[in-house]
Order: C-alpha cells, then sequence, then structure tokens
C-alpha cells in the first residue's frame, strides 16, 4: 500500500531497532490488516441446519484453514441461497485471501438486504482502504460508528484512512476519540504521535508518546527515542 509519510533517520543501532518495530506498525498492510480485521458476525439469529456450514466454515477460517473454510462456503451458498450471512462468510474469507475486489462485492450483497450488518459494513470498509478507496472506507465507518457510536476501532480505521488523506485534524480527531473510548488502542498514540510530529508539535508528540507508555505499551516505550528528544 502507498505511504505518504516519511520517517526520521535513525543514526544508532538502539534507535535503529526502535523504528523497525515503528516501521513495521506504520508501514506494513498486513500489520493493519491483522489489527482492523475482525472475524465477528453480528447476526444472532439460529438458523439451525444451516448455521452449521456457517459456523463450521467461520471456525475453519479462524484457524487459517481457508480451503476448507472456502468448501464450507460454497456448500452453504449452493444449499441455501437465501441465507444471506453466507455473503458476509465468503466476504471474510475473500478479504483474507487478499480478494478484496470480490470481498467487496460479497459484503455489498449482504448489505443490500442487511444495511445495518455493522460488520460487514465494517470489513467492507477495510476491504475499501486496502484498495486505496480511502474516501469509501471513510464512508462505511461513519456508518458503523452512525449505528454504534462507542465503536472504538471503527474510530481508529477511519482515523488512520482519514491520516494516509493527509486529513490531519479529522485523523487527529478521531484517533483521540479512539483513546477515550480504549485506552490500550497503542496504535491510536502512534498514529496522534506521528502526525503531531509532522506538524512540528514536537512536544505533543512526546507527551502522546509518554501516555501510551503509562497506558502499558511496551512499543511505544521502543520508538520513544523517535519522538522525545
Amino acid at each position: 500500500m502507498k505511504r505518504i509519510f516519511t520517517y526520521l533517520l535513525i543514526l544508532t543501532s538502539v534507535l535503529l531497532q526502535a523504528q523497525s518495530v515503528f516501521t513495521r506498525i506504520r508501514n506494513n498492510p498486513e500489520e493493519i490488516k491483522k489489527n482492523q480485521f475482525v472475524l465477528d458476525s453480528c447476526s444472532t439469529n439460529n438458523y439451525y441446519k444451516d448455521s452449521v456450514l456457517f459456523y463450521s466454515g467461520y471456525s475453519a477460517l479462524k484457524q487459517n484453514n481457508t480451503a476448507l473454510a472456502r468448501q464450507h462456503c460454497k456448500e452453504l451458498l449452493k444449499t441455501f441461497p437465501a441465507f444471506d450471512e453466507a455473503h458476509y462468510l465468503s466476504g471474510l474469507i475473500y478479504l483474507s485471501g487478499k480478494n478484496y475486489g470480490k470481498s467487496v462485492t460479497e459484503f455489498s450483497t449482504l448489505l443490500q438486504k442487511k444495511p445495518k450488518h455493522i460488520k460487514a459494513l465494517y470489513n467492507r470498509a477495510l476491504a475499501f482502504g486496502l484498495m486505496e478507496e480511502y474516501d469509501k472506507a471513510i464512508e462505511d465507518l461513519t456508518s458503523c460508528i452512525a449505528l454504534k457510536p462507542i465503536y472504538s476501532l471503527a474510530y481508529y480505521s477511519r482515523g488512520y484512512w482519514h491520516e494516509l488523506l493527509g486529513d490531519y485534524p479529522s485523523a487527529i480527531k478521531d484517533y483521540e476519540t479512539t483513546i477515550n473510548l480504549d485506552p490500550k488502542n497503542y496504535d491510536a498514540y502512534i498514529g496522534l504521535a506521528y502526525i503531531y510530529q509532522g506538524l512540528k508539535s514536537n512536544a505533543k508528540s512526546c507527551e502522546i508518546i509518554n501516555n501510551a507508555i503509562k497506558a502499558g505499551s511496551q512499543i511505544a516505550e521502543e520508538v520513544k527515542d523517535n519522538f522525545c528528544r
């Protein structure tokens, strides 16, 4: 994924080690995907026989057995075509396999019938973001937040895509909201600190990193020297 940020040049071996952790978090799409990917259906209905196939596929996906998950999902779609959650499972499988376009299609099929399916909205936003369609990702996450105003992960994700678009005021607001809702979301501190550093507000950036350390972030301790000089 394209990045629009420039990182500080690190001169010592200790700082190089810290920078490698920081760069991995901020630059690796797979880290973002791992942190944001929510394998969790929001449906609470009981589907009996069709649910057996759904949860078998869902369980296989959580165990990283994509082939088995795909097999269960294919059988589910064929045997129970009216079972809407099959499209959610299919979307997760495509998302896991980095086929973001088909993932969006599956989530969209479900959302046409269940527009308030918050997990489908969230994961479609992730797929849009990984395709660099940041505006669409932000739109879906805004819908998530409208449905669940305390959805801290949606605020964090929306802040991240705002950051990539260069909309720093919106990103700052979302990261701050994330921290207020979930003080243990250490990625939000890192994102916030990096924005302030880019805005030449070094004292503020250092303050945020220290707050992250107080909240229990080991990563913040490792990268502190990047921000506090």
